[in-house]
């Protein structure tokens, strides 16, 4: 998937480090494969050299918490509370970039219209 990446920009990068891989693996990835394309994708246009490493990852992916556990009152979130995070979270790593946060989620713009509504985050919009 690297090298495909690395063709389409024009960067020799036809490599993942070991540890890269292993942090890779390691994810669930909520948003699908498209959310792994992306990290590659972006990995490969951070490189510096002809491998990906950590260091071209977004940090949080290797600071990744289970969100399952309970809170600090001890209760459960519900499904809707940690999708409402979820989604906070990925548009805030997508700069804000709905079409971008979409996608990292596998879903179409006007189901995350919806979703943003649902939870109060359509600011601005009617």
């Amino acid at each position: 998937m690297s090298s495909k990446h690395a063709l389409r920009m024009g960067r020799e990068v036809d490599s993942i480090a070991t540890d890269a891989v292993s942090l890779l693996m390691g994810y669930s990835y909520p948003g699908n494969v498209r959310e792994l394309e992306n990290l590659i994708e972006r990995g490969v246009a951070l490189a510096r050299g002809s491998e990906l490493t950590v260091a071209e990852l977004p940090a949080a992916l290797a600071e990744q918490v289970v969100h399952a556990l309970p809170d600090a009152q001890g209760d459960l979130p519900t499904l809707g509370q940690r999708e409402e995070e979820y989604i906070r979270y990925v548009l805030e790593h997508s700069d804000g970039n709905r079409t971008k946060a979409a996608n990292i989620l596998g879903i179409d713009r006007v189901s995350l219209w919806r979703k943003l509504k649902k939870y109060g985050l359509a600011e601005g919009e009617e």
